[in-house]
Parts: C-alpha cells; structure tokens; sequence
C-alpha cells in the first residue's frame, strides 16, 4: 500500500471513529432533555421502540414511550432502589395494574449516546414485572413527555433512531428537521385532556374514527356494532390472523388521515369497548370508534411530531 493510501485509509478512519464517539454529557437532579439536536439510537421489541441505558449501574432498555406522562419512570422489580416509599398503584392501558413508589435519590442514569444524569430527585418507579416477562427481562423503565417537552421529534424506525430538536421560532423557518426528507403530508392533531396524546380525526372508507398516536402502542381498532358490520361488508375491515396471544389482527383499508392522507395498515389489533375502557378513561374520549396509532403505522413512515405546533409529519422512508 503506498503512503498517499495510507494516509487516505487513516483519514477515514479517523472520520469514522468520529462519527461514532460521543461528547459526554453529565446533568445534574432533573432529568430533562437539554442541546439543540440530540439522537438516540433505538432497538425494537414486539412492536415497541426501546433506547438502552443503564441506572444505578444496571443495564438494560428503556421503552420510548409518548403516552406516558412523566419523564422517567423505573422499574424497580428490575433495579434495585433500596430507600423507595410506597405511593400508590396504577394501570397501563392494556390493563396491567401495578404499585407505584417515590425515590428521592437516584444516583445515575446513563444512555449510551454519552448523556447521563446524576443525583435524581423523586424519580417515580413501579413494579413491571410484566413487562419483564411478556417484552423484555432487561426493563429498565419508561421514558415520556415531560423527557422532551421543550422538543420535536423524529422517529425512524428503518435506521433505528430518534431525533430532537429544540423547539426554538428559528426552527419554525429553517425547518431543518425536514432537510432530505420527502413529506407526504402534514397532518394536524388535537390533544384533548392530555397533551401527549395527539388525537387526530379519521375516516375508515367513509366510517368517522378517532385516531390517537402512541408510540407505547402495537396499534388496535376499536368500532362499534353498526360500524363493524358496514365496513366489514364492504371489505375495508378483514379479519387477517390471530397474534401469539390469540388475538385477532386486522387489515383495515381506505384510512383517511385528516382529510388528506390515504393508507392501509396491517396487522391492528382487534379490541372490544371494554378492552379501551382505560384508555378512554384516561383521555376522556367518547366518540364510539377508536384507532391507537403505532408500530403498525410508524414502521411505514418516518414522523416528525411537533407539539408545539400541534401536527405530525408524515415522511418518505
């Protein structure tokens, strides 16, 4: 190899271990998203968008989670947090009920981006353990909104990432959180009781649904009588296999996003009134039909999800 290539392979090795080394980042007791641009690399599970981390030197996954409220929540079935003080109890959607605790001190949670925080304060923690059991043994906890709240995101499944950006009016022009994307559509959404459950109006072949965003969610329909039967008639509804948990998974076509987006999704839960009994207690929905809108939709397309302005993105993978 003759020296000019050897200098040409180094340079490119030191371009590449660049790109692969991170700045780390320490923050004190709060633990909040800080910087202007900031990814994290995800992994999927079952359907379910995980960042890894570690917390008190435990290593495992926390689930990315846009319909869970708080910032951080542990699992302290899994890491062990000694000086925890009872709170209460609570329940998941889908129905799971759990205990609930306080923790005044944590000493460390870390990601491997190089972001890290110490010393938190009144951190919530729960016993999953059956999200150990049914997703991943490794659970660390849930990341939610109050992580993000002063940001957009974009999340892309295909090269398994998130992307934030600070909400800032510059933004609002360069829009570079769009730079080399394709948009398919705007999409604009309402948030109703909480403000992390974007609610979007829908039609399903003609049929009125109210569409709701999590990325917590597999992805379920959820109709009442007269609209089953008249879009199960005309074929926009088809019943297409059952899940591993015996379950029902549904093809509904002809979904309108919005009045201005036209998809299909595959393998959606089928799920009754009672099945989104939680849900609709939680979010204070009426409307008789209801679509959760996750992996099922997020694993078509990149989104970009912006609060703030209260629309989502729909781009080209």
């Amino acid at each position: 190899m003759s020296r000019f290539n050897m200098s040409c392979w180094s340079i490119i090795l030191l371009l590449c271990y660049s790109a692969f080394t991170v700045k780390a980042q320490v923050y004190e007791k709060v633990p909040e998203l800080r910087g202007d641009i900031v990814v994290f690399p995800i992994t999927l599970i079952n359907a379910y968008p995980f960042i890894a981390g570690t917390v008190n030197g435990a290593t495992g996954k926390f689930m990315f989670d846009t319909g869970f409220g708080i910032s951080i929540a542990l699992n302290d079935n899994f890491v062990k947090l000694a000086d925890k003080k009872v709170k209460g109890s609570g329940v998941v959607s889908s129905g799971q009920t759990f205990k609930t605790s306080i923790n005044d001190t944590v000493r460390e949670v870390k990601f491997t981006n190089g972001i890290s925080y110490r010393n938190l304060e009144k951190i919530s923690s729960g016993n999953y353990d059956f999200l150990q059991h049914n997703i991943t043994p490794d659970f660390l906890g849930f990341i939610g909104h109050k992580f993000f709240k002063d940001y957009l995101f974009k999340i892309d499944y295909l090269h398994r990432k998130v992307t934030f950006y600070r909400n800032l009016p510059e933004r609002s022009i360069s829009r570079d959180f769009l730079a080399n994307e394709k948009v398919l559509a705007i999409i604009n959404f309402e948030s109703g009781k909480l403000e992390n459950h974007p609610m979007v109006k829908l039609k399903i072949d003609g049929t009125d649904v109210l569409g709701e965003f999590d990325s917590g969610q597999n992805g379920l329909l959820q109709l009442d009588v007269p609209s089953t039967e008249r879009l199960k008639s005309r074929g926009a509804v088809v019943r297409s296999g059952t899940d591993s948990g015996g379950d029902t998974l549904l093809t509904v076509k002809n979904i309108i996003m919005d009045g201005k987006f036209k998809t299909t999704l595959k393998g959606l839960e089928s799920s009754t009134l009672e099945g989104t009994k939680v849900i609709r207690k939680e979010l204070g929905i009426t409307a008789p039909n209801l679509m959760t809108i996750g992996y099922r939709f997020l694993s078509q397309y990149k989104t970009v999800w912006d609060y703030d302005k209260k629309k989502i993105y729909i781009l080209e993978y």
